[in-house]
């Protein structure tokens, strides 16, 4: 070996002290590099979904609006008022609606108190017994004239009805006693007649004897015709009289039973328009007490529309908003269309509030309730999203002391799961790999 190579040799390997360092210097290279995997292999790291987010309550927000509109005439509440359900917000003018609550009811009043006295008459009774919807209402002035009208129409009635039939009554006395009388007459012109009989019997024997003279004869003879007759003309007036009571009991039954017809037929529209006035009845009182404007819920109110006493507002106009006041309050999360794939319900989830210092503040627990079965789009930005709602408990919010309210703004993370820090670091080639066989 030349001393040229020999130098080589020396320069390339160097003295052994610098030949140890090197292998130490690639130990310990590999010492971390193998602790770094085993580590990265090992430790797991929790992974999130992190999506932007709006407060909300559980429940839809309340628009107040009315139904006919009208003039207003107080309003009791301003934005930001905690009111509850049935709470009067908003007071209308009800002089239009009570004046024709009012006369509807004086309607029905007079109705229902009509078809009480028809029944009454109907029934023969003696006194009329008015519905409990109007006996019960004493300082009822509607009330009180209806059923002292109808107390007056029917003892007319009664008493003209009564009057009638007394005549009827009467009359019939009257021929009854006049038949009475003519029987009378009948049995005594029967007495004469048999004396008659017998006196003639005697004249004619004595005239066939010639003891007596013909215009004797002929004179009885006279008065027994005269007799038979006045007996027959009684008959015939009993027979008149007769046809007369019957007549009159006719007349009698005719004028019961068309009472009977008119009240049956007053009682059949009476029933008829009793029913239609209390459907009016009740119309009108809802008319009426939607004069008063009330919270459907429990909730805080919130845009105010009307600010003016005296105003007037349109039918279905909105007036105001009431937010519920919801035992649930939930994060509507817009979750991107990538991540999509990680986000399930059930899955937790913590709550930033975006208002407030991350550092100040401490993280509301929540729980992924829905997630949208299809995606959405944002009418203004256009960008595509999934809406994922996550429910937070009341009671997680105040062990926090957050002032949380619907409408504030919220960063929302989803937790994912664990994954070793080696699954990122080779996600990314594995990706590409797997894209890669799919185009080869």
């Amino acid at each position: 070996m030349t001393d040229r190579t020999q130098t080589l040799l020396d320069a390339e390997t160097g003295p052994p002290f610098g030949r140890g360092l090197a292998l130490a210097g690639f130990g310990v290279i590999a010492v971390f590099a193998g602790t770094f995997y085993v580590w990265a292999a090992a430790a797991p790291i929790e992974g999130a979904v992190v999506a932007p987010g709006l407060v909300s309550v559980d429940t839809s927000v309340r628009t107040v609006q009315h139904l006919e509109g009208g003039i207003i005439q107080d309003i009791l509440v301003r934005d930001g008022d905690q009111v509850e359900p049935g709470q009067v917000l908003i007071r209308l003018q009800n002089t239009v609606p009570s004046s024709s609550l009012n006369e509807v009811q004086a309607q029905y009043f007079e109705a229902r108190a009509t078809e009480a006295r028809l029944l009454a008459e109907q029934q023969g009774l003696d006194e009329i017994s008015f519905p409990g919807e109007l006996t019960e209402k004493i300082g009822d002035s509607a009330a009180q004239s209806a059923m002292a009208g109808q107390l007056g129409i029917f003892d007319s009635r009664r008493t003209l009805m009564t009057d009638r039939l007394t005549i009827f009554e009467r009359t019939t006395d009257g021929l009854e006693t006049e038949i009475e009388g003519l029987e009378g007459q009948i049995a005594a012109s029967e007495s004469r007649q048999k004396l008659l009989g017998e006196e003639l019997a005697d004249v004619q024997r004595l005239f066939d004897r010639n003891l007596t003279d013909k215009p004797r004869l002929l004179q009885l003879q006279r008065d027994a015709a005269q007799l038979e007759g006045e007996i027959a003309s009684y008959r015939a007036a009993i027979g008149t009289a007769e046809q007369k009571i019957a007549e009159t009991a006719l007349r009698r039954s005719e004028l019961k039973n068309a009472m009977e017809t008119e009240v049956v037929q007053q009682l059949r529209d009476s029933r008829a328009r009793a029913y239609e006035l209390s459907q009016r009845l009740a119309a009108a009182r809802d008319v009426m007490g939607r004069t008063d404007i009330r919270s459907p819920v429990s909730g805080v109110v919130t845009g105010l529309q009307v600010h003016t006493v005296g105003g007037v507002i349109a039918a279905g106009q909105p007036l105001m908003d009431v937010v519920p006041v919801s035992d649930k309050l939930v994060v509507q999360a817009t979750i991107d269309p990538l991540d999509i794939d990680q986000v399930t319900p059930g899955q937790e989830a913590q709550v930033w509030l975006s208002a407030l210092n991350r550092r100040s503040q401490h993280p509301i627990e929540g729980l992924v309730q829905t997630v949208s079965a299809d995606r959405l789009v944002d009418p203004q930005t256009g960008a595509p999203y999934y809406l994922a709602r996550v429910e937070l408990q009341r009671a997680e919010i105040e062990k926090g002391g957050m002032p949380l309210q619907p409408g504030m703004s919220a960063e929302v993370m989803i937790h994912t799961g664990a994954r070793t820090t080696l699954d990122y670091l080779l996600s990314p080639i594995t990706q590409f790999l797997t894209r890669a066989m799919r185009e080869g």
